[in-house]
């Protein structure tokens, strides 16, 4: 009588591994043939997220260097501190964001730099999954292979969300504050940037006319830290805290703070020391209360109540 021959558990172990391998690098290739072209963005195209038409001739698309520096730093200090620094991951972010929501379970805080942003918002769906996230780091860590910091940021700038069906920073420069992008000084700025988490919501103290709490407090964390960053000069972010309350700002402009000028927009100001200037994320957040840039789930609740009684249009 024959005995029936077992598989050993060193012949298990590598099946396991080879079955391992062949899955992996099934799900690889299913990624690459899967994945847009990042080259799109060179050219005209609409985008997946919200169908946005990005191209550099429409009438909406607005340079770089036609942006106002105030809008571009208060973006930075808003949601990339690092974004000059990294290469399209933030990895000290995700690992505060991780222990952030590992504190509070649940999902409050996201990690995701400037560069990720783009990849999602002209790449991807609205869909939460692993594989998208998948698709995003393949995406964003693509796009800053192949393309320079100056040219992610004007992209991003031309198809991010400002409020209900607003996209891009001309759009928005022009629906808040019925100026061009280039005009938009440090109060301005700083509101905008604060939209962005979450611009539906974020946004209803415009149409009512004032600032939230809320949005007062927010603004008030970016304009500190343009100024921590070296992005903003001591009377420059004193007058426009004074100005807080003046909102919608129809009598501030550019010329506002003209003698009161930023270290980055007048080369003649003394500028403080070289290292200063950077975007030193780390050392930086130091000198700021971090829990300032997060709203409490009270106040995030509050907010939201506040917009779901209010004017969408």
């Amino acid at each position: 009588m024959k005995t029936e021959k077992r598989p050993s558990l060193i012949g298990s172990f590598f099946k396991m591994i080879i079955s391992g391998f062949v899955l992996l690098a099934v799900a690889v290739l299913a990624l690459v043939l899967t994945i847009p072209d990042v080259t799109q963005l060179e050219r005209c195209f609409t985008t997946s997220m919200f169908q946005v038409e990005l191209c550099p001739n429409s009438p909406n698309y607005v340079k770089l260097e036609d942006i106002s520096s105030y809008m571009i730093h208060a973006l930075i200090v808003a949601e990339d501190g690092s974004f000059y620094q990294h290469k399209g991951f933030d990895w000290h972010e995700i690992q505060e964001s991780f222990e952030a929501n590992l504190r509070a379970g649940t999902a409050r805080r996201g990690g995701s730099t400037l560069t990720q942003q783009l990849a999602k918002n002209a790449f991807l769906s609205a869909e939460k999954s692993l594989w998208r996230k998948a698709k995003e780091a393949y995406l964003a860590y693509a796009i800053e292979s192949r393309y320079k910091k100056d040219f992610i940021l004007e992209k991003y700038l031309n198809v991010v969300e400002f409020g209900p069906n607003l996209y891009g920073i001309k759009a928005a420069a022009r629906h808040y504050f019925q100026k061009s992008p280039a005009d938009l000084h440090p109060l301005d700025a700083a509101y905008l940037a604060h939209l962005l988490p979450n611009p539906k919501v974020y946004s209803q103290g415009f149409r009512r006319g004032a600032l939230t709490p809320f949005s007062k407090r927010m603004i008030s964390t970016i304009l500190k830290r343009m100024n921590a960053y070296g992005k903003l000069s001591e009377p420059t972010y004193e007058r426009a805290l004074a100005l807080m309350d003046e909102f919608p700002w129809r009598t501030v402009s550019m010329s506002t703070f003209s003698d009161a000028p930023s270290w980055s927009l007048d080369m003649d100001v003394p500028m403080p020391n070289t290292a200063d200037l950077e975007y030193d994320d780390t050392t930086v957040e130091h000198s700021i209360d971090a829990t300032a840039e997060d709203p409490t789930p009270q106040e995030l609740e509050r907010e939201v109540n506040s917009a779901l009684g209010g004017d969408f249009e």
